[in-house]
């Protein structure tokens, strides 16, 4: 059965409902300003608890993903619980970007703990840029300052669909030192690989099934699309590859943890070595995420496109 086209009224409709995401978030943001920091991470956290409540389709996803992921490993109380910690971990993370700007870098080195820093300088000494391969766990864009806070930092973003609202980002990192690339635009390739070559670090996240150049890899034992982005270009420029994630620890507190530098061990087969990394990258992530569940993005359909088998495939709506 073939989709509906949209009408004119619904696309009115969505074109209402971007302007008051945007007109929403300036006014969050201005309104979190004045709200003492752990006054501000107890409200979000309880906005988070009723977005839980009150967005059935995304409460719905959220679960059907655990139940795919988990269902074997843990009861449907505790997918239960994942899912809520999961929202009020965003509700917190979205005021905690909206407020970056407040924390000095004191209040950074107090409430962040950079565990394994001594990887990211080994890999920056290798001389040609460093890839930070990432995911959406627990604060990312928190990480993104710490690191720009000690090297050059640029990171590979996803178009928004609303352009107020990635020019509101894109300002919100940019006001802390961090370059966005947004993919596929015009130049960010060169820019990116410009970065690299001065010796820089360029952030990527692939925990999420995008538009981009991808392949299937096995994630919670069912194939995803996972983009190759970081891997191909660690062969292409010769750059050092870690891995890392930020864990919230505690309501205020957060830890970041590395993983490398990386050694990619190329067998000349460029197609089965990128493959074989970015399935590599992949089970880091899947393993940082069976540790801490309630702080990835359950929500997000992680399945949506399908593999030969329809296993990994995302049910209809």
């Amino acid at each position: 059965m073939q989709p509906m086209a949209r009408t004119p009224f619904g696309r009115q409709t969505q074109r209402l409902l971007r302007f008051f995401l945007w007109a929403g978030l300036i006014g969050l943001r201005s309104i979190s300003r004045w709200v003492p920091w752990n006054t501000g991470l107890s409200l979000a956290g309880g906005l988070g608890a009723a977005a839980y409540l009150l967005l059935v389709k995304e409460r719905r996803k959220a679960l059907h993903h655990l139940q795919l992921a988990l269902g074997g490993e843990r009861s449907s109380k505790d997918r239960q619980r994942i899912a809520l910690e999961s929202f009020q971990n965003l509700g917190r993370t979205f005021f905690e970007v909206l407020n970056l700007d407040r924390l000095t870098r004191d209040d950074l080195d107090r409430l962040v703990r950079f565990e394994g820093e001594e990887a990211l300088k080994a890999a920056a000494a290798g001389g040609h840029g460093v890839l930070f391969v990432t995911a959406h766990i627990g604060n990312w864009e928190l990480m993104g300052r710490v690191v720009a806070m000690r090297y050059p930092l640029a990171v590979v973003a996803a178009p928004i669909y609303d352009r107020r609202v990635e020019k509101i980002m894109i300002r919100l990192r940019a006001a802390h030192g961090i370059e966005t690339l947004v993919r596929d635009s015009p130049g960010s390739l060169k820019r990116l690989i410009g970065m690299l070559r001065r010796g820089g670090v360029v952030g990527l996240l692939i925990d999420q099934d995008t538009k981009t150049d991808g392949v299937f890899v096995p994630f919670f034992h069912r194939e995803a699309f996972t983009p190759t982005g970081p891997a191909s270009l660690a062969f292409r420029t010769g750059a050092s590859v870690v891995v890392g994630f930020i864990i919230r620890e505690g309501r205020e507190r957060h830890r970041i943890i590395l993983h490398g530098p990386l050694d990619l061990s190329p067998t000349g087969h460029i197609e089965r070595d990128v493959r074989d990394q970015t399935a590599r990258f992949t089970k880091m992530i899947e393993e940082q995420i069976r540790k801490t569940p309630e702080q990835w993005i359950w929500m997000h359909r992680r399945w949506k496109t399908a593999a030969e088998s329809p296993a990994g495939a995302w049910p209809e709506e």
